[in-house]
């Protein structure tokens, strides 16, 4: 999934990214879809549809808008533009940035063993990502 993503971005060609992302969105739609009927059946996915709070869809229009047109149109911008190598380490900041984000924002507790994981992956990224600059290619 994704890595076949990260490999269709990086060969594409000359593209608009985020029309080519959005595009690329609707093949998740039936395999979704299926699952959902499969897993929820109708009534039910109607019956959440109806009663969604504000939340719930303030929720959907960031996961539409924040992580998949933002975020993603960025990641593949990058990805686009710079050897893969380069780009993917940056993935493992992931979690780090999702900790930091539910502890500012959300109030959530930021335990020491949290603070270590993410100064380990920092360290990886700087150990692997450090001495490119002074490399020739």
């Amino acid at each position: 999934g994704w890595a076949c993503g990260n490999l269709v971005i990086k060969h594409v060609g000359k593209v608009n990214i985020i029309a080519f992302l959005a595009w690329s969105s609707l093949f998740a739609i039936p395999p979704l879809l299926f699952m959902a009927l499969l897993l929820e059946g109708p009534a039910r996915i109607m019956e959440s549809t109806r009663h969604a709070s504000l939340h719930a869809w303030s929720v959907v229009l960031w996961q539409t808008v924040g992580n998949t047109l933002i975020g993603y149109g960025l990641w593949n911008t990058l990805l686009h533009r710079y050897p893969a190598a380069l780009v993917t380490p940056w993935a493992l900041m992931v979690p780090v940035f999702g900790m930091s984000a539910s502890s500012l924002l959300l109030g959530e507790p930021m335990p020491w063993w949290k603070l270590v994981a993410s100064a380990l992956i920092l360290a990886g990224l700087v150990l692997n990502l450090g001495g490119r600059g002074r490399r020739k290619t």
